[in-house]
This record gives structure tokens, sequence and C-alpha cells, in this order.
């Protein structure tokens, strides 16, 4: 099965549940973590708001860089906005997309899968938010199901944007 096709098809199922989304906490607590897949920090043209207090890029991640990290991977994973990717990432996660395709028709492939997910943002656990100099990995689960997913960020023009993803289906 196609990587990206998985993207699309296994997260909403991974964090979709029956509860109310009020509980606390969440994260796998076993092996070793992959690494995500690196994409261009390269971003399109019309580009997201910078996000508020995001750091300079150099040293390690400030508070602020966590609360932006944190607010741009909820809102990219429940609404899908191509605005909060890289092109390089776009272009990975679209189907029959490949190097020479353009971010507009990545982001058009991209949106014609994606479909509004039954979670929102509080069903999303972030944990082990890692980085420095303008890269960060945070691990994406939830309390629902025992998978999650490696996100790799990279801070570009003051933004932090989606740039990699590895998958942990070790729990299925």
């Amino acid at each position: 099965m196609d990587r990206r096709l998985l993207v699309t098809l296994v997260l909403p199922l991974a964090l979709t549940g029956c509860g109310d989304g009020g509980s606390d906490g969440g994260g796998a607590k076993d092996g070793a973590e992959p690494t995500p897949s690196s994409a261009s920090t390269t971003a399109g043209t019309s580009g997201a708001a910078p996000s508020p207090e995001a750091g300079s890029g150099s040293g390690p991640i400030t508070d602020g860089d966590e609360a932006a990290i944190s607010a741009t991977l909820k809102e990219f994973l429940v609404t899908g906005d191509c605005d909060l990717a890289t092109d390089d990432y776009l272009r990975s996660i679209a189907l029959f997309a490949d190097e020479s395709t353009s971010r507009e028709e990545a982001c058009a492939s991209w949106e014609k899968v994606f479909s509004k997910p039954l979670f929102g943002e509080d069903d999303v656990r972030l944990t082990e938010l890692e980085g420095s100099d303008g890269v960060a990995t945070v691990k994406v689960g939830s309390d629902l199901a025992n998978i999650t997913t490696l996100y790799q960020l990279t801070l570009t023009d003051g933004t932090w944007l989606v740039s990699g993803d590895e998958f942990n289906t070790d729990g299925l």
C-alpha cells in the first residue's frame, strides 16, 4: 500500500473513538523511536502566518517554540491545511506527486484525499518534543489507539511547518 495512502487512512482511524476526548496523558511507552523522513524547509509562496513567539531557529527549543509547534501540528492534523507543511512534505503525502509536482498541485492532490477527521485537537496527544537549531520532532498519539507517529517540523521564515513523519505500528 502506498505510504501516503496509509497516512491518510490510518491516522484518522487511530485518533477516532467514542470517548469524550477529555482524558489526560498519552503516548506510547515502549521501544526506540524511528527517525522521521526529512524534507526540505521550503515553504510555499502563500505560507502560513508566523507562529506566535517562535524562536530564532538557533539553539534549543523555547517555550514559545513548543507552543507554536503544538498549535501547528494539531491544526495540521485536524484541518490538513497545506500552508502548515513544507513543499517537500506536501509532495510526500500527496498521491502520485514527485519532485516535478508544484506546491499547488501537491496541495490540490492532498486536499482531495484528506477528509475531516472525527477527532479534534483535544484528542491529539503530543509527547517527547525535542529539537534545536530550527528542527523539532514530536511523537503524536492518542488515548484511543496504540499507534504513534513521529513528526518533524522545521522553522521556516519564523513559522514552524510540518516537514516529515514516521509511523510506528508496533502496537497493531
